[in-house]
This record gives structure tokens, C-alpha cells and sequence, in this order.
């Protein structure tokens, strides 16, 4: 390289720290615009507005003040009226400082503004975007904002207010500067306000030049993105599929950068560019110009901002002489636009939807290409983002009040989802695959565009200040290590020494003209381009895809989210709109730290509400999907095909009585017939949406909106545990009665709902047996989370107050040989007991319930015997020292008998303890069928148990043991339940006499139920009709419980053991003398009485059954076994007797 020695060449301030300026002043407008427009929405609000503006007591001072600004006499003599106090002052002028410093911040960058824009005309600085990229989009930038500000200002209705107010209220005492001194030149730019076009053509006017020649660089590229969707089709652009797309050649563009802008910002700039500038609008230059009208009626100020660029135009062009033909040019852009335009922007979005479509599928299946290929993917997606901004803005706007043929819905594009999906997966895969792109980049560097930056400046005659910059460059990308990507690089020094080259050399003074080395400003702008991918990706992802705007079209979101839940093809897309609420954090600006929590909020709400409604639709679906499934499902079950096998015995009869038939039953398998492919049924439907809408939320595993982190499958599983759970309590009753569903019924419908549950794992990354457990386990408890019905709660309550109520009447009894429940033969109940409490029936219960639901079952049962428990030893207490006496009585029969007769409400202690007797055959029943399902699911668990109950080490609390083992569905000598129900009766000293006189009772009272009509034995169910037989189990298990917390409390000092074998030893002897007598009884009267003698003396072998305390030979003992088989014999002979009698009858 030749350096020239130009020491002595002048270098005039103005010269200096242009590029430095040009970044700075930009960032400090997005920052006070960002204020501004806080400034404005705050004093439109009420709630946010500041008092002084909004209450009654200041009307007349404010208006005062808005009509006569800048003059403010009157309005302070008005104050000095009010005599404010001086607290009222300061909270006036601490509501008023945040806007009045807003403002002065904006006439301080009006002047710098102003002061760099002065220095740039006057070094004659020259802007192409293709040649000094950087420094003409920050200049083009900084115009443009500044013309926003200005037209925002115009457009804020209390600003002469607060001016004026402030002033006002100026309090030297508290320390603030005084306004005053920035009153004048303030009150200057709000005057100018008034008509700030005029102010702004005259501001920018010695600027026209140089803002033209920003401009007319901007033309060819404005062509190149204004294709339609036929130009774009015939050209392939963005067609990665294309000729070498696949390859992994990179794409190579001359001016990258430009690559990145969309139609949005070009015609942003066009637009206002030349309306502060109207004299640029020469021959030559009025098509891009009439093209950006064209494509934009309305353009965007800031945020939802928005200003009808027409009016401006026409409203510049009347005030200066000469432009009535470009006049009529906006008016022919305004017919162009409502006639042509949405069509045509209609056609690019369906364009962009397809080639990022089609990018999607290659870069995923080959991410390898994402960065060769990166330019031509960040183009599309700026482009298509643009497409949406544009789209957004026009169907917020207010077409009622337009005088054009366009309306709200001509704008509404149902498919825009997919877009958005489009562009939001694209970012996120290049952001996966980052140190790819990374990798490639550094390489690219090193190895491409250092080598070509080297061989561009060989004998490339430079002034001695631009050779160091160029120099440094050369030695930044020569040193690049690509081998370790999680190395930190930084290339920001790079870019801004790039900026500030292009700033020296594009002043008319310099040596070196940089538009004079096209070759070296394409290689730079290309490096910079490239280093932005190493270290900058995120900020290039969010200038190309930055949808942060949305945040104040919410309308817009919601419609848009709305009508993509009610299409099938734009469900999948729903998830997206949740994404877009991650962009609003990037309309923040640290300017304005006040609107930081309300807009996170705001984004967290709005993605809370994106995320649940979708879950909820998908809900719906899946509700609506499983209801027809289930209708399919129930066709499966054995008592459908009972109603198909009556329903055609009965229209053989009709046919033979040739009566009308009545319509069929479905027949299973007849929903699958289809005379087309093409046709659908509801549930296909159905399913179909439902698939949709998972999709959706199959799309993302997290979402970080705020520092927020949202799981979408997770709001999915929530609404998936509710439809689970309110399906089963919806199934739990019958429909149309009380009743509830038969236990294999309802398992039947569980099946069937949980099957239709596992079909979800194929759509949706989704554990189901997650959702199972937890609402499953939820139903085994008596109460869950949510307000409805649990199956452990409704079960319980149904079979124990059936049961209770039944028994109670009389109407059903236990039968040892079927093991359950059954009517008697006389009655007709609602309540089939065969049928609900039979084996099969209550395994199917204990599937559902489980150990815990059985647990609380046993509970359950065990509270509603406690009461019957209490009035028996309430009527015990009545009768103690009948009963001591009864129980010191010998053989002698005269006494025995005289006492059992004053015994008081004896037939009410039998009852009770027949029905407490028939309840716990219930819970033996329970307990059964409970082991018969742990047995199958869990045996070797059950094996442990056992051993462990078997092996229990005297140390351990035998009643941990006890309740392990009913668990397992183990019979336990002492049911824990029944021990809890008893331990307030087993409390006192007492206890222990009035239980050994209960038993007293028992066998006192026992003999007299064989002149009960109902105590008859019935062999076919192996019980009595009135369910005497289960006071054998109610005496075998209250004994065995009440002595046990007896000995456990202290009360009883002796062995259980010994204790149970006494008390039982001494039972028996006394219901066997009992019984004796009723044998040996020879008064002819009371013989008669006693009807079933047989039937009752069966119950002595029943007693032997159920208590493990007594054998055959303590029977045999007490009560001689001849006249026990004798009785049995003589009940099944009575049996057959009365067969062959109902026979011999037939």
C-alpha cells in the first residue's frame, strides 16, 4: 500500500465525529420518541393523566393557556386566584416534570439535530446507499425520526398546557432551574407545531441536496422490492429449491445490507424524505416516489401512530406554487392503492408463505445450509415481516373515515397465522443452529473477505489516517480464531471505525473519495454484514422479524388469533401469537423505564390468553371427539349386545303379530361406512380440529415472554387433567336418575375415555399416564382440587346409604354363598343388590378406588356402624345389673329365664346388631375383592406385606402391620377402621365389663329371635332372611376390636390372646345354654312360639366360621354337634319338601 504524507491536510471540526454523532442522535430520537409517545397516551388516559389537565377547578386556566400560548399574563393572574397552597404546587409540578422534561430533552435534540445536519450540508457530504451504507441508513434514519417527532409533537394535545402550567407553578425555593430560560426557544417549537410542515421544509431546505441524493440511491432498490407476485414467480426469488439452492455454495449480493431492508422502511424513507424535501421531486426521481405512494396510504408515525401520507402531501404541494400536477399524481396513488394495491400485497403474503415453507423444510432437514444460505433467509423473512407490519397497520386504520373504496375486511387476511409461524420458526432454527453459522462466518472471514480486503488495498493510495483504519481491519480478520466458537468476538470496533471511514471519505474535502472505490465499499459492507452474523445475530433476528408493533394493535392479535382457532388449516399456527408477545419487550426503550411494567404485563397477559384459549379449543375438541368415541366404545360392551339379541326376539314377534318395528340399534362398526373418501363425519371432524390445535401447541417446547418462562404443553395437561376429571364425575350417575353407574360399567367408560387419551401421544408430545395417575389417584380421595364430585366420595356415600337404608328395612340380605347382597324374593327394588355388590362388580370398584379409595370406603362404613354401636352399649348400660346377673346365672333355668325377661329394648339391640353384623360382611367383601386386584397388579408387593404382618417384630406397633395389610386386601383380626370407630369406647376403666356384658347381652337375646317370622334359614344363599346369621360376624369382629385397643391402651392387662379366648370361651358357654333350653323346652305354648329352633341353632356353626378364637371342639363342648347336623339336615330337607310341593302344584 502507498501511503501519501498529507500531515498538512486541513481537517475542519465539522469533519469530525460525524459517524459518532449520526449513531448517537439516532439512538437519543428513538429514546425521546419512545417518551413522546408514553408522554401523549398517559395525558389521554384519565386515570393516567395529571389532575391539573382534567379537573373542573383548572378548566378555565388551561384553556386560557392553549388559546393564548406563549403569552401567559392572564393564565397566572388566574392561578394567583386560586391561592394554591404550596403542597398543591409541588404535586402539580411533580405530575407535570416527567412531560416538561420530555419536551426540553426534544428541544435540546432539535438543536443538535439541526447542528449535525448544518455541518453535513456544509462539508457536502455525499449519501449512497450502495456505497456508504451505514452512514446513509443512520442519516435517512435520523431525518425521518426527527420528522416524526416533530408531526408526534403537533399531534400532543396538552403540551402548551403543561408548558404553560409549569411555568406557572415555578417555585425558585425548591432548588429546580428555571423554566423560564427555556421558555422562549420551547415555546418556539410548540408554536412551530401548529403547522409543522412548513416549519420542517424550511428547517431542511439548505439540506436538500444531500437528502436528495440519499433518496435517488434508494430508487433501483426500491424497484427491486416492489415485485408483484407474478414478477416474483418468474424471476424464483427467494426460491431456495431452486438452481444451486440445495448447494452449499453461499450467497454472494453486492450490497447485503440492502438485502435486509424491507418495503416498510424504504418507503418510510422515501415518503417523508421527500416530503420535507419536495424540491428533489424532479422528472427522473417521481417513480419510486409514486410507487411508495402507492403502496402506503397510511404510514406509521410510531407504534400505533399513524398519519395519512396523502394529506401531508397535498397539504405541502398547495402551499407552494407549481406542484398542482404532482398533486394529481398523490390523488391517482390514493385510487392505485384502494384499487390495486391489497390485491397485490395479498399475492406477496400468499408468496412468502410458500417459500419460507419450503425454507423451513430444507434448512431443517439440511442445517448445514442455514448459513451459506443465511442472506437469501434473513431477506425473506424481512421481507415477509414487512408484508405483516404492512397489513397490520392498514386493518387498524379507520377506512369509514377515508374517501376510498377500501373497508376493514378487505385488509383481513385468515391466513396471516401461517406467515407469522413461517417467520417466527425461521429465527428460531437460525438461533439453534448459531454456532454453525458462527463457525462459518469466522472462516468466511479469515479466509474470503480478509484475502479480498488485502488484495483491494494493495497499491491503493490512502491518506495516512484512513490507511491506519484500513490497516487495522486487515489485522482484526487476520487474527480470527474459528476453531473455539465459544470464544466471545467482538466486532463492534470494527463497524464503528468502517463508519467513520465512510464519514471521511465522503466530504468533498477528502483525498480519498470513497465512491470512487466502489470494489473496496462493497468488500467493507460485506465484512461488516458478516461480522454482525458472528456476534450480533440476535439484533440482526430482531431487526428482520421485529413485530414488537403488534403490542398496540391488540385488536388486530385478536382477531387474527381468533379466526386461526376456527380454521382447521390455521389452528397448527395458533401457538404463534404467544410468540409475538416475546417481541414486545424490544419497543422498550431505557429512555422511558416508566412503560416497562405495564407492557410486560401486558405481553405476559396477552400470552397467558394466547396459550390457554388454544388449550381450552383443543379441550373442546378432544370433549366433543371423546363422546362419540365412547358411544363406539360402549357398542363393545357384553349389555349392548344383550340389547341387540332382545331387540331382534322382539321384532320377531312383532313380524309375527305383524307389527310396526321400531327403528334399530346401531349395529358396531357401522360409523366406519362411507359411500366417498371425501366424506366426513362429526367425530372425523372433530378429531381433525383437535389434532389442529395440539400441533399448535406441539410447536414449542418454552416460550420466555418478560423473564417469563411458558410451557405450552403444560397448559394442555392442565385442561387435559379438568376433561378427565369432569368426565368421570360426569359418568359416575346414571343419566336421568340418582343411581350410580355399575362399577364395570363405569371401568368400561374409563377404558374407553383413557384410550382416546393415548391416541393424543401421537400428535403431541404429551405423557398421558402422567394425567392418569394424578386425576385417578385424585378420585381414590375423599375430596380433590377441584369442586367436583370424586368416585371414592360418590361410591361411598351411594353403597353405604343404599346398604344402610336396605338393610335397615329388611329388604335385602347377606349371602355367604354367593358372597353378596341380594333382595328378597318378595320385594322389587330400585336397588338391585345382586347386581351391585356382587364380585365381579365390587373388583371393578376397587380397580377404580384403589387401596385408598377402599380405605376411605371402610372408614365411611365404619362411622355409620358407630352409632348403632352406641345405642347398643347405651342399652348394655340400661340393663348392667340384669346382665350381671344374667351372666352369674348357672344351668338352673327358672332364674336365666326370669331375668331375660325384664330385659329393656332388647329387640332394638338385636336389630342394631344385625345391621352393624351385615355392614361388616359388606367391608369383608370389600376387603376381598381388594386382594383379588392388588394380587393381579402388584403380587409380589403383597407377598412383602404378608411377611412383613406374618414377621411383625414384638417392638413394632402392631396396628402399622394391621393397616399395611387391609391395604393388600388382607383379613386382619382387628380392622384398623373399626378400631379407630371403637377407641372413644374403649376409653375408661368401665370398658372392659360393659363389652364382656354386650356379649352377655348377645347370647341373652340371641335365642329369642327363633320366634321371629324372618329368622328362618334359607339354603340357596346359606343365611337367614332378617340376616341373623351376621351377628356372628358383628360379635366376632366388635369383640376382637374392642379388647384389642383395650390391651394396646392399658386398660386390659392381660395377653390379647388369653383375653379373646376367655371372653369368647364364656360366650359360648352362655348362647349354647341359651340354646340348650329352647331344645329342652316343654311348655306347649311357648314351643309353638318358637318357629325356627333348626334355623337358629345353624348360627353356632357360623360363629365357629368367623372367629378364629373358636373351634369345633370348644362347640362340641358346650353344645352337642348331633343336634347341630340334625338341624342342618332338617332345614335342606325343608328345602326339598317345598320344591317337590311347588312342583307337584305345577
Amino acid at each position: 500500500m502507498n501511503v501519501v504524507n498529507v500531515d498538512n491536510r486541513p481537517k475542519p471540526p465539522s469533519q469530525q465525529k460525524l459517524a459518532e454523532k449520526l449513531i448517537i442522535l439516532n439512538e437519543r430520537a428513538q429514546g425521546l420518541l419512545t417518551r413522546l409517545h408514553y408522554s401523549k397516551q398517559s395525558c389521554e388516559e384519565g386515570r393516567t393523566c395529571p389532575p391539573c389537565l382534567t379537573e373542573k377547578t383548572y378548566d378555565n386556566a388551561v384553556k386560557t393557556i392553549s388559546s393564548k400560548f406563549p403569552k401567559l399574563d392572564r393564565a397566572k393572574t388566574l392561578f394567583q386566584n386560586m391561592n394554591l397552597s404550596n403542597s398543591t404546587k409541588n404535586d402539580m409540578r411533580q405530575h407535570l416534570q416527567v412531560h416538561y422534561n420530555t419536551f426540553v430533552d426534544i428541544l435540546e435534540l432539535k438543536e443538535y439535530v439541526m447542528e449535525l445536519l448544518t455541518n453535513i450540508s456544509v462539508e457536502a457530504m455525499s449519501f449512497d446507499i450502495h456505497i456508504n451504507f451505514s452512514l446513509t441508513a443512520n442519516f435517512l434514519d435520523l431525518l425521518c425520526r426527527y420528522v416524526k417527532m416533530v408531526l408526534l409533537l403537533g399531534r400532543h394535545e396538552h403540551v402548551k398546557a403543561i408548558v404553560g402550567i409549569y411555568n406557572i407553578i415555578y417555585d425558585p425555593s425548591c432548588g429546580e432551574s428555571d423554566p423560564s430560560q427555556d421558555f422562549h426557544r420551547l415555546g418556539n417549537l410548540v408554536e412551530s407545531c401548529d403547522t409543522p410542515l412548513k416549519k420542517l421544509v424550511d428547517e431542511i431546505l439548505p439540506l436538500s441536496l444531500r437528502v436528495g441524493l440519499a433518496l435517488k440511491s434508494l430508487h433501483p432498490l426500491h424497484c427491486d422490492k416492489n415485485f408483484t407476485i407474478n414478477e416474483m414467480r418468474d424471476h424464483s426469488l427467494y426460491n431456495l429449491n431452486g438452481q444451486n439452492g440445495l448447494s452449499s455454495d453461499p450467497i454472494v449480493a453486492n450490497h447485503p445490507g440492502c438485502k435486509l431492508i424491507n418495503l416498510e422502511k424504504l418507503n418510510e424513507w422515501i415518503l417523508f424524505g421527500y416530503l420535507v424535501c419536495p424540491s428533489q421531486l424532479n422528472s427522473s426521481d417521481q417513480k419510486a416516489w409514486k410507487n411508495a405512494l402507492s403502496d402506503s396510504y397510511i404510514i406509521t408515525l410510531f407504534r400505533d401512530e399513524v398519519v395519512n401520507i396523502h394529506v401531508l402531501y397535498i397539504e405541502v404541494f398547495e402551499r407552494y406554487k407549481g406542484h398542482r400536477k404532482l398533486v394529481q399524481m398523490v390523488q391517482e396513488a390514493a385510487v392505485t392503492f384502494s384499487k390495486d394495491t391489497p390485491v397485490k400485497h395479498q399475492g406477496r403474503r400468499s408468496y412468502f408463505r410458500l417459500m419460507l415453507s419450503e425454507m423451513i423444510n430444507v434448512v431443517t432437514s439440511s442445517p448445514g445450509l442455514i448459513a451459506p444460505k443465511l442472506l437469501l433467509l434473513l431477506d425473506a423473512m424481512s421481507t415477509a415481516t414487512g408484508e405483516v407490519l404492512w397489513l397490520v397497520r392498514n386493518y387498524a386504520t379507520d377506512w369509514r373515515k377515508q374517501r376510498l373504496k377500501v373497508t376493514q375486511d378487505t385488509f383481513g387476511d385468515p391466513l396471516i397465522s401461517q406467515l407469522i409461524h413461517n417467520i417466527e420458526t425461521l429465527s428460531r432454527l437460525i438461533k439453534e443452529y448459531h454456532p454453525i453459522v458462527k463457525r462459518y462466518y469466522l472462516q468466511y472471514l479469515k479466509q474470503n473477505d480478509c484475502v479480498e480486503l488485502r488484495h483491494i488495498i494493495q497499491n491503493f493510495p490512502a491518506p495516512e489516517e484512513e490507511s491506519l483504519l484500513l490497516t487495522s481491519f486487515i489485522d482484526k480478520l487476520g487474527s480470527l480464531d474459528f476453531s473455539n466458537v465459544d470464544k466471545v468476538d467482538d466486532f463492534q470496533a470494527l463497524r464503528i471505525d468502517w463508519q467513520r471511514l465512510q464519514a471521511y471519505t465522503n466530504v468533498t474535502q477528502s483525498q480519498l473519495q470513497l465512491k470512487q472505490h466502489e470494489a473496496l465499499a462493497i468488500c467493507m459492507n460485506t465484512i461488516e454484514n458478516h461480522t454482525k452474523y458472528v456476534d450480533k445475530m440476535d439484533e440482526v433476528l430482531k431487526e428482520v422479524t421485529n413485530l414488537s408493533n403488534l403490542c398496540f394493535y391488540q385488536k388486530f392479535i385478536q382477531d387474527s388469533f381468533q379466526r386461526a382457532l376456527e380454521r382447521k388449516d390455521t389452528a397448527p399456527y395458533s401457538v404463534v401469537y404467544a410468540c409475538i408477545c416475546a417481541h414486545f419487550i424490544n419497543t422498550c426503550n431505557d429512555y422511558c423505564p416508566e412503560e416497562h411494567c405495564f407492557i410486560g404485563k401486558k405481553s405476559i397477559d396477552l400470552a397467558n390468553h394466547f396459550l390457554d384459549m388454544t388449550a381450552r379449543e383443543a379441550q373442546k375438541y378432544l370433549e366433543l371427539y371423546c363422546e362419540e368415541r365412547l358411544k363406539i366404545h360402549m357398542f363393545t360392551h357384553p349389555s349392548y349386545g344383550a340389547m341387540l339379541m332382545a331387540e331382534a326376539k322382539n321384532n320377531k314377534e312383532k313380524e309375527a303379530k305383524k307389527e310396526r318395528l321400531a327403528p334399530p340399534l346401531p349395529l358396531p362398526g357401522a360409523e366406519s361406512k362411507r359411500s366417498r373418501l371425501e366424506d366426513l363425519t362429526d367425530m372425523d371432524r372433530n378429531f381433525a380440529k383437535m389434532v389442529s390445535h395440539l400441533q399448535a401447541l406441539n410447536t414449542i417446547p418454552s416460550l420466555v415472554v418478560w423473564q417469563h418462562t411458558f410451557a405450552p404443553r403444560e397448559y394442555i395437561i392442565h385442561h387435559l387433567d379438568e376433561l378427565f376429571n369432569r368426565l368421570i364425575s360426569q359418568y359416575i350417575f346414571q343419566e336421568g336418575s340418582q343411581q350410580v353407574q355399575l362399577p364395570t360399567m363405569m371401568a368400561h367408560r374409563l377404558i374407553g375415555v383413557m384410550d382416546v387419551f393415548r391416541q393424543l401421544e401421537s400428535y403431541i408430545t404429551l405423557d398421558t399416564s402422567r394425567i392418569f395417575n394424578v386425576v385417578l389417584l385424585q378420585h381414590t380421595q375423599p375430596q380433590e382440587n377441584t369442586p367436583g364430585p370424586t368416585l371414592a366420595s360418590q361410591y361411598t356415600n351411594w353403597y353405604l346409604d343404599m346398604l344402610v337404608e336396605h338393610i335397615k328395612n329388611g329388604e335385602v340380605c347377606y349371602a355367604p354363598l354367593r358372597k353378596c347382597f341380594v333382595r328378597k324374593h318378595q320385594m322389587a327394588l330400585t336397588f338391585n343388590a345382586e347386581l351391585y355388590t356382587n364380585i365381579s362388580e365390587l373388583q371393578a370398584l376397587a380397580k377404580m378406588l384403589g387401596p385408598y379409595g377402599m380405605k376411605y370406603m371402610g372408614e365411611q362404613l365404619m362411622e355409620r356402624c358407630e352409632p348403632y354401636i352406641k345405642e347398643m352399649l347405651a342399652i348394655v348400660q340400661e340393663n348392667k345389673d340384669l346382665l350381671i346377673a344374667l351372666r352369674a346365672c348357672t344351668m338352673d333355668m327358672f332364674p336365666t329365664a326370669q331375668l331375660a325377661k325384664q330385659l329393656k329394648r332388647h329387640d332394638v339391640f338385636m336389630s342394631n346388631c344385625i345391621i352393624v353384623g351385615a355392614l361388616f360382611n359388606f367391608r369383608r367383601l370389600t376387603i376381598s375383592a381388594l386382594h383379588s386386584v392388588v394380587a393381579k397388579r402388584a403380587s409380589f408387593l403383597q407377598n412383602c406385606i404378608l411377611d412383613y404382618k406374618t414377621n411383625v417384630s414384638p417392638e413394632v406397633d402392631p396396628s402399622i402391620a394391621d393397616d399395611m395389610a387391609t391395604a393388600a386386601g388382607f383379613m386382619v383380626d382387628a380392622d384398623p377402621a373399626l378400631c379407630a370407630a371403637l377407641q372413644k369406647h374403649c376409653s375408661s376403666e368401665d370398658c372392659e365389663m360393659m363389652w364382656t356384658l354386650f356379649n352377655v347381652m348377645v347370647a341373652v337375646t340371641l335365642p329369642l329371635q327363633s320366634m321371629e317370622v324372618d329368622s328362618v334359614f334359607r339354603a340357596p344363599i346359606e343365611g337367614h332372611e332378617n340376616n341373623l346369621h351376621c351377628v356372628s360376624t358383628a360379635v366376632t369382629w366388635l369383640s376382637s376390636c374392642a379388647y384389642t385397643n383395650l390391651v394396646r391402651s392399658g386398660l386390659e392387662k392381660q395377653p390379647l390372646q388369653v383375653i379373646l379366648k376367655e371372653r369368647v370361651r364364656e360366650f359360648l358357654e352362655k348362647v349354647s345354654e341359651r340354646m340348650l333350653k329352647l331344645q329342652l323346652e316343654e311348655d306347649k305354648e311357648l314351643q309353638k312360639e318358637i318357629k325356627h329352633r333348626d334355623s337358629l341353632f345353624i348360627l353356632l356353626e357360623k360363629m365357629v366360621q368367623d372367629s378364629s378364637y373358636i373351634t369345633y371342639d370348644m362347640l362340641e363342648n358346650n353344645f352337642p354337634f348331633t343336634i347341630l347336623r340334625n338341624s342342618i339336615r332338617a332345614v335342606y330337607e325343608s328345602k326339598k319338601k317345598k320344591a317337590l310341593k311347588i312342583e307337584n302344584e305345577i
